[in-house]
């Protein structure tokens, strides 16, 4: 089996991912439209509906316990669409070979904070409908994955920069 170059290999993922993007954004275009029929589904399953913090009386309601499921949802989906922007920003720099510069650090910045945002969305949400604590805590692991990637891509830039400056 031939080897195959890096650079061909790099630029395979690149484009995955940015199909991949492409195919998350028209979900999230989807969900947006049909988003009231599809958490109304998913709440009449009982999955979602089935367990709640019973020490809020108003939760005591369904109507009361869906429409905070359903905003936690349009929140959530509306801060995904810049991130998938950033996402896609970072991906272009990446096919351009922008790799250590202080653009792609902020991209990534914004991306760690509005998981962050959607962790904390979600935890509140959570008391209505445990099962969003799920989500609360992929959302705050994703976030951090991404904050420690963009805190080593800050040190690199800064030792690239210590590094031009000696030689």
């Amino acid at each position: 089996m031939p080897r195959q170059d890096k650079k061909t290999g790099y630029s395979f993922w690149l484009n995955l991912t940015l199909i991949v993007c492409a195919v998350f954004f028209v979900c999230l275009i989807m969900g947006d439209i049909f988003g009231h029929s599809f958490c109304r589904f998913c709440w009449s399953d009982n999955f979602f509906s089935g367990s709640y913090f019973s020490g809020l009386p108003f939760l005591k309601d369904d109507g009361n316990r869906f429409a905070v499921f359903f905003t936690c949802y349009c929140l959530s989906t509306a801060l995904a669409y810049p991130i998938i922007y950033c996402v896609v920003r970072l991906l272009l720099n990446l096919k351009k070979d922008v790799v250590f510069d202080k653009k792609n650090t902020t991209y990534m910045s914004v991306i760690s904070l509005l998981c962050f945002l959607i962790c904390l969305i979600c935890f509140i949400g959570s008391f209505a409908c445990a099962t969003l604590i799920l989500i609360s805590l992929i959302a705050i692991f994703v976030g951090l994955i991404v904050q420690c990637v963009r805190l080593v891509m800050d040190k690199a830039i800064d030792m690239r920069a210590e590094l031009d400056l000696t030689v």
